[in-house]
């Protein structure tokens, strides 16, 4: 084959691959074919708040043991204890990683210089139990604010932190557990996982404060006890880690549920969190402290 032949047929195959992303619409368009899931690390923690940094490299939390850890050579390498119990993470654009610790609140930590400092731990004043948390392209922060909130309950809120602010404005309360929290590609809604009650809420973002379109209830979920972490693909799915079902559910842009890809049987239950990075759905697995991957077409969101 010759060159412009083989770079013709590289760019068929791309554009194909593009298709079929934007045309996904069951799980064996968002695999390519069957979602198998491989074993990437076991870590033997309680793993949550799983990340890339720019070079790549896998980041996660461990919440029992108060650690934010780097996967370093198949190897959990800790970097640094945090003090409290942090339980999500996202990776801010000036390189540092944010943490929501539910005993310390938000924590900023450095991975250059190694330090790690205390972003917010009130909010109105009052001290905050956060579980997770998501910037917007403008460096503001969405965080889930559990509480100790359950389904009877309902002292769960969702504050956000506008760029450059410590200060929360609080845009939900009154909710059963808040918990995962993902944007809208567009930035205009976001989602909130409602563990207590095993739903996902969707509301208007601080961006879009003038929508007609108001709180409501996109899906609910099936198995286990209620979604745990959350990310989006860059055409609008949604997917979430539904804890103790050893599964991530994934609706389409419009809430109807495409289904649940299952962990394989020699993995624990306890699926906690995710995130899509190039070509890979990656999964946090807590009762046996692993990460697993399974192949897939889509994009994450920028």
């Amino acid at each position: 084959m010759t060159i412009g032949k083989s770079v013709k047929a590289l760019a068929c195959a791309y554009m194909m691959l593009c298709a079929m992303a934007a045309q996904a619409s069951t799980l064996k368009d968002i695999c390519g074919g069957e979602c198998r899931f491989e074993r990437v690390v076991t870590c033997g923690q309680f793993l949550e708040g799983i990340n890339f940094d720019r070079n790549g490299d896998i980041w996660a939390v461990s919440l029992f043991n108060g650690e934010i850890v780097k996967v370093d050579g198949g190897k959990c390498v800790t970097r640094i204890k945090t003090g409290g119990h942090p339980n999500g993470a996202r990776f801010h654009r000036d390189g540092r990683l944010f943490v929501t610790d539910n005993a310390r609140g938000i924590l900023a930590y450095d991975p250059k210089s190694g330090a790690l400092t205390v972003f917010a731990d009130k909010v109105e004043g009052k001290p905050f139990i956060a579980n997770d948390l998501v910037f917007d392209e403008q460096g503001g922060i969405y965080v889930t604010l559990a509480n100790n909130s359950n389904y009877l309950d309902r002292v769960g809120r969702v504050a956000y932190f506008a760029p450059g602010s410590q200060s929360a404005k609080i845009l939900a309360d009154n909710l059963p557990y808040p918990n995962g929290v993902a944007l809208t590609p567009d930035g205009k809604f976001v989602n909130i996982g409602l563990y207590g009650a095993k739903a996902i809420m969707t509301m208007p973002s601080a961006a879009n404060p003038q929508s007609k379109r108001g709180p409501y209830i996109l899906a609910h979920t099936d198995g286990g006890i209620g979604p745990d972490g959350m990310t989006m693909d860059a055409d609008g799915r949604l997917y979430w880690a539904e804890f103790l079902a050893g599964a991530v559910g994934v609706a389409d842009a419009d809430g109807f549920a495409l289904g649940y890809m299952k962990l394989p049987k020699e993995a624990g239950r306890w699926t906690t969190n995710l995130t899509i990075h190039d070509g890979y759905l990656y999964v946090t697995e807590a009762e046996k402290g692993e990460i697993w991957r399974a192949p897939v077409t889509v994009k994450s969101v920028p």
